[in-house]
């Protein structure tokens, strides 16, 4: 049996409390993405959403820079570490706990949406609910950074089919990222499953990116969607 929200939420507080939650160090791509379509010089502008925070690596990040900040997450624990660590910098960001694909806010009011190797632990349902989610608080002409998991990555080898596009993973190996995520549902999407969630967008990228594991025995692949409203 996949966890459902309660059980995630319980599992992933698990894991910080452990040290095992997430990096603290911002992904080379969503800092792209932030300075590519918000420029720093006019950062207090805007008011960024990172959905799934986790300890803040991203929010972190963009609150240093002196953008407005909100980060959401199911992990009450993660939020306290989060917290915690804007506190300790001084830095002015709102966290709320909230599911991905229900979030405790009007419609368009974010200038930016970064979600960031999150929506892929959601069922596809709840993963394309999400997505809804990032289209409805977007303000017009705003832009959103998501990862997700590709199909083509080691851990759909690695998992049992429960449903269309989503795994569960059942697999464990010594050293391998994957081994955290054990018993947990992941949804692996094709880029035509991508094209149609995002299609409520005016615009939409998709590139894949991949690297190996194992000295080149396995691949992760992740989808990189650059989304305009």
């Amino acid at each position: 049996m996949t966890k459902n929200n309660n059980q995630t939420e319980v599992y992933w507080d698990s894991l910080y409390k452990a040290g095992l939650g997430a990096p603290r160090y911002p992904n080379g791509d969503a800092v792209r993405w932030l300075f590519g379509h918000f420029p720093r010089n006019r950062a207090k502008d805007f008011h960024i959403l990172d959905m799934g925070t986790g300890m803040g690596r991203h929010a972190m990040l963009m609150a240093r820079e002196g953008y407005q900040v909100t980060g959401t997450d199911i992990s009450q624990t993660c939020l306290n570490q989060a917290s915690a660590w804007a506190k300790a910098e001084g830095l002015d960001i709102t966290f709320l706990q909230a599911s991905a694909d229900h979030q405790p806010f009007d419609e368009q009011i974010f200038d930016g949406i970064i979600s960031y190797g999150v929506l892929y632990y959601l069922s596809l349902d709840k993963l394309t609910l999400a997505v809804k989610e990032i289209h409805r608080l977007l303000k017009s002409g705003g832009s959103a950074f998501v990862m997700v998991k590709s199909d083509r990555d080691i851990r759909l080898k690695k998992g049992d089919m429960i449903s269309p596009h989503h795994y569960k993973i059942s697999q464990h190996e010594v050293g391998m990222p994957w081994n955290n995520e054990v018993g947990m549902g992941l949804t692996l999407l094709p880029r035509a499953a991508i094209q149609n969630i995002f299609k409520e967008f005016s615009e939409i990228i998709i590139e894949e990116t991949t690297s190996t594991l194992g000295n080149g025995k396995y691949m992760e692949a992740a989808w990189l969607i650059y989304a305009k409203k």
